[in-house]
């Protein structure tokens, strides 16, 4: 039997789950521990071995070999094949027994394909953010995320590597976030795609309100509420905010409450675009120069200035 070995330098650690040591160690004997040891780090390195290489290697004898190998069989730690024995993954039996629902009076088709998928997702984001060791919170965690918020596997995975990409991978930032997108409508991952679509749009336009205000910082939540109160509410878009930031260019230390008030008055008096500002500034031009009061004769005579008014009652 051979056995195959990646690099003669062995400096790699195996891993070893907190739940043998909580749940099974201490129903173990001795043999039985240091036998499951080396079976992992065996597993791990694809190494094909025998009785005999165990029992050289772990100093046992066939009689304690055999003893070891049957308690953990018992345990349910390792599982005897055509090609000898398979340690079982007994992380992935406790998420089975904790996170996937027990079905009562056999739910549908279609419930049970959900559930298989949203435990397919798990997996999948044990593997890609957490090595293969998140925690069994996580699991039980993301089953509530899918229950409460409704997403699909998609929108799930994308929302972990979100979070990764901000660094942010605890479970305080993921709910919030989750949050988040929950409130903005997400579900689906189209939903999130014109999710992240229209935030780069509103943060093009809170960043063009700073320099155009020049406020030398960020909005604060404050005043990014306006911000959203004017796309969302409102309906407007970069344009029209444009031409009410432009109101400010004459205002001394001009404030973010002043361009609301000037977006507020025109989405009342029902305008939509910037032609429809346009539109009735021209209105408002023209009725102005209509009503203009033409001058009377007395009107038309120049006024006399005095440059020095001492000397003017001076002569009086």
């Amino acid at each position: 039997m051979k056995v195959s070995q990646k690099s003669k330098l062995e400096l790699s650690d195996i891993e070893i789950p907190d739940l043998f040591i909580l749940n099974h160690m201490g129903s173990l004997e001795g043999n039985d521990v240091k036998l499951y040891l080396y079976l992992i780090f065996a597993s791990k390195r694809d190494l094909e071995i025998d009785n005999q290489i165990l029992m050289k290697r772990l100093s046992m004898s066939e009689q304690d070999l055999e003893l070891s190998l049957d308690r953990l069989q018992g345990e349910g730690l390792i599982l005897k094949n055509t090609h000898g024995f398979s340690i079982v993954d007994i992380k992935e039996l406790e998420i089975n027994k904790s996170y996937i629902p027990k079905m009562q009076n056999k739910q549908n088709k279609e419930q049970t394909e959900q559930e298989k998928k949203r435990i397919a997702a798990a997996y999948a984001i044990n593997e890609s953010f957490f090595q293969g060791i998140m925690s069994i919170g996580w699991y039980s965690d993301i089953g509530t995320m899918f229950e409460n918020y409704m997403f699909s596997e998609e929108v799930m995975i994308a929302l972990f590597h979100y979070c990764q990409e901000k660094k942010a991978l605890s479970k305080k930032y993921v709910h919030a976030v989750a949050e988040s997108w929950y409130k903005a409508g997400v579900r689906t991952f189209e939903q999130l795609e014109e999710y992240f679509e229209n935030y780069d749009k509103i943060q093009k336009i809170k960043q063009k309100i700073v320099k155009n205000l020049k406020l030398n910082r960020n909005l604060t939540t404050y005043e990014e509420q306006y911000v959203d109160t004017w796309i969302k509410d409102f309906g407007y878009d970069i344009s029209i905010i444009e031409e009410a930031l432009k109101k400010t260019v004459n205002s001394y230390n001009p404030t973010i409450n002043y361009v609301n008030g000037i977006l507020t008055n025109w989405h009342k008096k029902g305008y939509k675009t910037v032609e429809d500002v346009q539109n009735e500034q021209k209105r408002v031009a023209n009725v102005s120069k209509d009503k203009q009061v033409p001058k009377t004769k007395y009107q038309n005579y120049g006024q006399r200035t005095y440059d020095d008014l001492e000397s003017f009652y001076d002569n009086v």
